[in-house]
């Protein structure tokens, strides 16, 4: 790849820079091997989804013009994300967050609710990662909103 070629775009520059890696320059061929820390696997293998679980979107509430089945679309995309997250002895119960929303649809802030009766610290905490990370519907307007969303963690019924 030439020179020049990396002021194409974000996309060209991390292709050269992959086939740089796999590659090696001319003069310093070598392995690269990459590990992950036990303490990573561990936690990887501590957060596999908890099968047999759910995690639905209870209500969306919210005083801005938002389409409110939009938002549960993002949430409910999110399940596979959320059970990831879940409390390993199948535990169920409530989420309330209060979201700040910009105006572009990004999550600003994430905060629990007193309403929220699931899991540890840490199943919230991944869970309140995991929705700072989505990105929401806007109003038409293109301003700041809160958002006041319950999910509800319990078993999934197969019919």
């Amino acid at each position: 790849m030439r020179r020049r070629d990396l002021h194409r775009g974000p996309g060209a520059a991390a292709v050269f820079v992959m086939a740089m890696a796999l590659a090696g320059c001319p003069d310093e061929r070598g392995s690269v091997e990459v590990v992950e820390p036990a303490a990573e696997t561990a936690a990887k293998s501590a957060r596999a989804p908890i099968s047999g679980m759910a995690v639905e979107v209870a209500s969306v509430r919210s005083e801005a013009a938002i389409d409110a089945d939009a938002v549960r679309a993002v949430l409910r995309d999110a399940e596979p994300a959320f059970l990831a997250c879940l409390d390993a002895e199948g535990s169920t119960g409530v989420i309330a967050l209060k979201l700040g929303v910009e105006e572009d649809g990004a999550t600003l802030e994430v905060a629990s609710q007193q309403a929220t009766t699931y899991g540890t610290d840490d199943a919230r905490a991944c869970l309140e990662r995991i929705v700072a990370a989505l990105r929401f519907p806007t109003t038409q307007l293109r301003e700041r909103f809160e958002l006041l969303v319950s999910l509800e963690v319990r078993p999934r019924h197969e019919l």
